[in-house]
C-alpha cells in the first residue's frame, strides 16, 4: 500500500490552501500549512512532502530561496504561485528549475492539475 502523499503550501494568507482542500481529500492527500520562510524549512526538515506549493508573495524577490529549497531536497517538485505575471518575475523564477509557474487567474483546476502531475511524476 502506498504512502499517504503529502503537499505543503506556503502561503501568508489561507486561500490556496482553503481551495485545495477538497481535492486533497477527494485525492487522499494530506495537506500541510506554513505561513512564512522560515516554518517551510522546518517542515520540510521534519516532515516528508511530495510537492511544495509556494505563493510568490513570500519569496519578497529573494528567488533564492528556491535554491535554499531544491539544496535540501534536490527532487522536491516545486510549484511557484503568483497572483499576476510579468516577464522579469516568470524569468527569474523559471531560472530556478521549478516544477510549474502557476497564476492565481488561471483557475484552482489549473493548480490542482499541476500538483497530480507533480505527485504521479508527470513532467509538466
Amino acid at each position: 500500500m502506498n504512502a499517504q502523499k503529502t503537499i505543503l503550501i506556503a502561503e501568508p494568507a489561507e486561500a490556496l490552501s482553503e481551495n485545495l482542500k477538497a481535492f486533497s481529500k477527494d485525492k487522499g492527500f494530506a495537506l500541510l500549512k506554513t505561513g512564512n520562510l522560515k516554518e517551510t524549512l522546518l517542515t520540510l526538515q521534519e516532515q516528508r512532502v511530495d510537492v511544495l506549493v509556494l505563493d510568490a508573495i513570500l519569496l519578497e524577490e529573494d528567488y533564492g530561496f528556491i535554491c535554499v529549497i531544491k539544496g535540501m531536497e534536490r527532487d522536491l517538485p516545486v510549484i511557484i504561485c503568483a497572483e499576476s505575471n510579468t516577464a522579469e518575475l516568470e524569468s527569474e523564477i523559471r531560472k530556478q528549475k521549478i516544477f510549474y509557474y502557476h497564476i492565481k487567474s488561471f483557475g484552482i483546476e489549473d493548480l490542482e492539475m499541476a500538483i497530480s502531475n507533480a505527485i504521479n511524476g508527470l513532467s509538466h
